[in-house]
């Protein structure tokens, strides 16, 4: 068998993250080969995080960024099994570079941003490395999970990003038809309000965005309880319960957090007036942990 120097299996465990007796098994296998060995531990990480999918992950962190425009924005998901491990530095470290990344390639999917190639020559692709952090350092199931990227291409216009002080949970929003300072706070504010899911997390922008399906079901959920009653009455009841439906689900109708007098689309108002421009909200994102 191979003789393995102390310093080549700390050589290669600083260049892979790997663990001591991992670094050193791999040396023998690979006769001392160090490129060799880094490519067994590349796929024995690979293997033992594909052994841990069946696992849940229930954990993670969420990480953003705003360009320095405000035109473009990103926000990323990064999950694992526990918290623990979501705090390990190693972990922090990929989340950010993986904010870098979505940031600078218009990917707006988890498996979009899993296939680009990892910026250090390696030719190993984004899935590739979190699968080997995941079954070497970190030993825990851990995936991307969430990734949005917006930007405003078609005129002026502000994205805005919000992730709450735990980094559990964040929104990303667009709001076009105007720029600077106003629409700038303004799109922040809607991504807090968004992160903060009060009364519920919105569903769709305005009335006219939900789903068909969400509203015929939500017009038969309306309509439980009133057989028998006069036809006007009856209409009065179901308009009402429908009022109330898109109070709590529709973005442009909820209550601002906070500021529960006015809704987001007085916010929205105001702040058109302002800028003296219409200034309208494209798309929003929103991902907590935990959650699909």
């Amino acid at each position: 068998m191979t003789a393995i120097s102390a310093k080549d299996i700390m050589t290669l465990r600083v260049r892979t993250s790997a663990g001591m007796m991992d670094a050193k098994r791999a040396l023998q296998e690979a006769s001392g080969d160090m490129e060799k060995a880094a490519e067994l531990l590349r796929q024995w990480g690979a293997g033992r995080a594909d052994a841990k999918m069946s696992n849940e992950m229930k954990e993670g962190l969420i990480g953003g960024k705003i360009g320095h425009d405000g035109k473009v924005g990103v926000l990323v998901r990064l999950s694992s099994q526990t918290d623990f491990v979501a705090r390990n530095e190693a972990f922090i470290k990929i989340l950010h570079d993986l904010v870098e990344l979505a940031f600078a390639n218009k990917v707006d999917t988890p498996a979009e941003l899993n296939v680009l190639a990892w910026p250090d020559g390696s030719g190993r692709s984004v899935e590739n490395v979190v699968k080997e952090l995941a079954g070497g350092t970190i030993k825990e199931n851990m995936a991307i999970t969430g990734v949005a990227r917006f930007e405003s291409t078609g005129g002026p216009g502000e994205v805005g990003r919000y992730v709450h002080h735990n980094d559990k949970v964040g929104a990303l929003v667009q709001v076009d038809g105007g720029g600077g300072d106003v629409v700038r706070i303004l799109a922040r504010e809607l991504a807090m309000h968004i992160t903060a899911g009060m009364p519920f997390v919105p569903i769709a922008i305005s009335r006219d965005k939900v789903d068909s399906a969400i509203l015929e079901r939500e017009k038969r959920i309306a309509a439980e309880g009133i057989a028998g009653k006069p036809p006007l009455l009856a209409d009065k009841i179901i308009a009402g319960r429908l009022e109330k439906f898109f109070a709590d689900n529709v973005l442009l109708e909820q209550p601002f957090v906070k500021d529960e007098k006015k809704r987001i689309r007085d916010i929205l108002a105001d702040a058109s007036r302002a800028v003296s421009a219409k200034l309208e909200i494209i798309r929003f994102a929103r991902f907590k942990v935990g959650e699909v």
